[in-house]
């Protein structure tokens, strides 16, 4: 009576055996060797990589796999499956001989809030997001716009989408500068007004502005509330070429003129 382990062995070459051909002959064989139980998809052989929020049972069944799903099913069936859940951006499906599939998910990430009827969680292509708002994880930044788009529209108005997405791009950038954005909104073409809630000043700022000129702002900032006693101004102002202007009420006085790298 042959032992577990020559049981195993015997199984791995006949999987070799029906594999071989493959190789050879090619596709032509897929179709009937997807039909064998021998290649059938079991459960917990489905690897899930990638998840936070979705889970591991939720990803399966959006896969859709009836009971003899085999692992030479199509796969592109399979991702088209995963990726119409709205919280999935991507997904990559890989076989895992012979009874596996490694799911690797990209999901979309929150990146603030923007109203509709009531605030919406959206990520940096600017789509809705199915999740709670009220979520204790979910210290967002809110974007300020006129545009907001039906409530059952998945994808908010250009507006807001530029928005979402210059917030992706100050994540990247300068992350600490970022984690302090209470609201942004567009302050006129290309230019956009970022106000922090520590300290309570607003950025005044071309789109996609580059971390190092950021920094030159928060140099400046600091300085000027050196001077003022710990009170922030109402405007750092980094339109303009070389210079950082800081105002101390929105828009009418300039206190101070700062040269990029220093006073």
């Amino acid at each position: 009576m042959p032992n577990a382990t020559v049981k195993r062995q015997f199984r791995l070459l006949a999987v070799t055996v029906v594999i071989a051909p493959l190789a050879y002959w090619g596709p032509h064989l897929v179709e009937t060797v997807s039909d064998l139980e021998v290649f059938a998809v079991r459960e917990g052989e489905i690897e899930v990589r990638g998840i936070e929020r979705l889970t591991k049972q939720t990803v399966v069944s959006l896969l859709g796999l009836g009971s003899m799903a085999s692992v030479w099913g199509d796969a592109a069936v399979w991702r088209e499956r995963v990726t119409a859940d709205p919280l999935v951006r991507a997904v990559e499906i890989q076989r895992k001989f012979p009874n596996g599939l490694r799911v690797t998910v990209e999901e979309r990430v929150p990146v603030a809030f923007a109203g509709r009827s009531m605030l919406e969680p959206l990520d940096a292509e600017g789509y809705q997001l199915p999740i709670d708002p009220t979520a204790p994880a979910l210290d967002l930044p809110i974007i300020s716009s006129e545009s907001r788009g039906p409530d059952n529209a998945g994808l908010f108005p250009e507006e807001v989408r530029t928005l979402a997405a210059e917030l992706e791009h100050l994540n990247a950038t300068r992350p600490g500068f970022a984690n302090l954005i209470s609201t942004i909104r567009l302050h006129s073409k290309g230019i956009v007004a970022v106000r922090l809630h520590n300290p309570d000043v607003e950025f005044i700022m071309p789109i996609r502005t580059e971390g190092v000129r950021i920094k030159e702002g928060e140099s400046a900032l600091g300085h000027i509330m050196q001077l003022r006693s710990g009170r922030p101004p109402a405007e750092v102002d980094l339109r303009f070429l070389d210079q950082v202007v800081v105002r101390p009420e929105r828009s009418i006085e300039t206190i101070s003129t700062y040269m990029a790298g220093g006073r």
